[in-house]
């Protein structure tokens, strides 16, 4: 232990000597909307705040947006070998990350209704302007499943005259991709369209797909005060879904083999979102603007397992939501005055059909309704009181066809938020916050689709499980020396009651009693270049993080246990420069500390090794053209991003992640 605490104290300080953030200046004053839902700079922000900018997306060596988000501090992402089965979780939720943590495309939930969670294949990269990452809860400003953070991922528009960009990229194990982006404006007009198409084998056997993308994107000014937004997506995928391998099969099949060569899954997700924003008021008076968001969402899905018989599920998804919200942000007697209340409406359709030895047919229904508002106001210079409030309700419809049933449930919750925030220089303030958190259960988490008459366990409803619940708490300190160096420390808490789990011992969902999260976020950022003049650099950035995070079972008969896969220290340094002009070189390494395996609540077995992955690219750039050539884990560290334990021994499946590999692409501009 001793000298782990000595690793992290020397990576601090060496971050504090050397980390360093690209123009901080232009920082500073990016705008941010999701921490508050009405747009911010960055510097007036109190939370723990990550944005990714597109500079930064473009310096790095990832071409998927799990892939980015694996940069960024205090965000874990693991997966089951293939970026269709990424897990963001943020503040240490392990296997229940997946409804906890809730992903957005400006400001649209991509968070499925069911099980299954968000699926980050179907946001293309190129498409993405920029990543807001709020660590912490949002339950008052967003409802359901902001427990441990929100990730708000905003596209690019268009503007001024055409333009486009062509390009392919080839990579290690067969992969081919191509892209093309057209965007523009004329007169009220803008647009951006982009397409995608993606071919890869995998690195293991079976955990390739063929993914095809299309997002377009549609402005127009009716006038300077009313304003239409229309986004359009496609998103079609088909993978492999090569499984866990035992620690006999590794060692006789290799980390590349699987043992479920049959087992695949196919999605088509559709989406149209409608934003309007108005300021009917009259000419130079301003009361405030309206935005309201009319969107529709399809997606269908197929997964086949087959290593006990066949095992199909498809499952059909319709959404309907409204989202409105009125925002007034203005200087009133001197004082800062932020308002927004809004409702937001969803109306769900999840039928789901079992075919082969799946017996499923049920169509469950979840209509949302939630009613919110959020203050924050300036008292005295300075020192600004936030405060928040949100209602949330949802009525549930169960119709079980292979056993008949027809039930109904109508959760509702009351939950608050309020915070302190003193700006005591620019770019810098002191800030305490207290928001009271919840989740309502995903559609079939009422649901079980186990079939194993022999140990007692049938398909069927479970209307007894309880609604999650929770309180967090956090403090924190941002701190801008000139513009040159900011820092971040937040210390935090978060306590939850009945959260909700799969539990591997009924094939069911139930809830654990009590669970209790403590950690520490630490970042850092400095711009080098401000202290030192180097001739030939034109950009030399460091960004250093580092997340101590203890989440415990608190309670029950898992009281004082770790709760699996999640690392008690992960820390992250990325290195970007630019010199002679057209040469830009990035690295990037991750820390990610031991943690239990998945399924482990007892923390029976040996805990899964840590591991640190460096990630470099190096990219020649001229005005009309970019030509890139990128290796991910440089020093070939074998290591597995997530590991599962049997429900019935010890035994564990492990999932290797890849080894050393290239990439190399071209971008063209037209």
């Amino acid at each position: 232990m001793k000298r782990v605490l000595i690793l992290f104290l020397a990576w601090i300080i060496w971050g504090n000597l050397s980390s360093a953030w690209a123009n901080l200046s232009y920082d500073l004053d990016t705008i941010v909307v999701t921490n508050s839902r009405f747009a911010q700079k960055d510097y007036k922000i109190a939370s723990n705040v990550t944005v990714i900018t597109q500079e930064q997306i473009a310096a790095s060596n990832v071409h998927s947006v799990p892939d980015i988000l694996r940069t960024a501090q205090g965000v874990n992402v693991y997966d089951n070998n293939t970026n269709k089965t990424a897990i963001v979780d943020i503040r240490g939720f392990g296997d229940t990350a997946a409804r906890n943590v809730l992903i957005l495309i400006n400001g649209r939930k991509v968070n499925s209704i069911d099980i299954s969670g968000p699926d980050l294949e179907q946001i293309p990269l190129g498409a993405v302007e920029r990543i807001e990452i709020i660590r912490g809860a949002g339950s008052v400003l967003y409802g359901d499943n902001a427990v441990g953070g929100v990730v708000n991922i905003i596209t690019k528009k268009g503007e001024g005259d055409l333009q486009g960009k062509v390009g392919v990229v080839y990579s290690s194990y067969d992969t081919l991709g191509e892209h093309l982006e057209l965007s523009g404006s004329h007169r009220d007009l803008t647009y951006f369209v982009y397409s995608k198409y993606l071919d890869q084998n995998g690195y293991r056997d079976n955990s390739g797909g063929l993914a095809r993308d299309f997002n377009g994107r549609i402005g127009y000014e009716f006038s300077p005060s009313f304003l239409a937004d229309l986004e359009l997506g496609w998103h079609k995928d088909d993978s492999g879904l090569p499984g866990g391998l035992s620690g006999s099969e590794l060692a006789n099949l290799g980390r590349r083999a699987t043992t479920f060569p049959g087992d695949f899954s196919s999605t088509k997700d559709r989406y149209v979102k409608l934003g309007l924003n108005a300021k009917p008021w009259i000419k130079d008076v301003y009361f405030g603007s309206i935005f309201v968001d009319f969107l529709y969402r399809n997606r269908d899905t197929f997964d086949s397992f087959n290593r006990f018989g066949p095992f199909h599920t498809k499952r059909a998804i319709d959404t309907y939501g409204i989202d409105g919200k009125y925002v007034f942000d203005r200087v009133i007697f001197n004082k800062e005055v932020n308002f927004v209340t809004g409702i937001d409406y969803y109306d769900h359709t999840n039928d789901i059909l079992g075919s082969g030895d799946n017996v499923d047919d049920i169509t469950i229904k979840k209509r949302e309704l939630g009613i919110y508002e959020f203050l924050q106001y300036e008292i005295i210079d300075n020192v600004y009181l936030s405060t928040g409030t949100r209602y949330n309700r949802a009525d549930y419809e169960f119709h079980q066809r292979n056993v008949v049933v027809d039930q109904s449930q109508s959760p509702d919750k009351w939950v608050n938020s309020g915070g302190l925030k003193y700006e005591y220089a620019r770019g810098s303030n002191l800030h305490f916050g207290w928001q009271q958190t919840f989740r309502f259960l995903a559609t079939d988490e009422w649901y079980s689709t186990a079939n194993f008459p022999g140990f007692g366990i049938t398909p069927g409803l479970n209307l007894n499980l309880k609604q999650q619940s929770g309180e967090q708490y956090e403090v924190g300190v941002k701190h801008n020396f000139s513009d040159k160096v900011i820092i971040g420390i937040t210390p935090y808490l978060l306590v939850n009651k009945n959260e909700i789990f799969f539990d591997p011992a009924t094939f069911g969902n139930s809830n654990y009693d009590k669970t209790r999260r403590v950690g520490i976020e630490y970042d850092q950022r400095v711009d080098l270049l401000k202290f030192i003049d180097i001739d030939f650099l034109d950009k030399l950035d460091f960004i250093t993080g580092y997340t101590y995070q203890d989440a415990r079972f608190d309670r029950g008969a898992n009281d004082g246990k770790e709760i699996p896969m999640v690392p008690v220290h992960s820390a992250s340094q990325t290195i970007s420069t630019q010199f002679l002009k057209y040469y830009n070189v990035s690295f990037i390494q991750r820390f990610v500390g031991s943690r239990f395996a998945i399924n482990d609540v007892q923390n029976t077995t040996d805990r899964i090794k840590p591991y640190t992955v460096f990630d470099g690219k190096v990219a020649f750039k001229k005005k009309n053209y970019e030509i890139y050539f990128a290796a991910n884990n440089i020093f070939d560290k074998r290591y597995f991003s997530y590991v599962s334990k049997s429900t019935f021994s010890n035994s564990k499946s492990y999932f290797p992640a890849a080894e050393r590999n290239f990439s190399m692409g071209v971008d063209l501009k037209f």
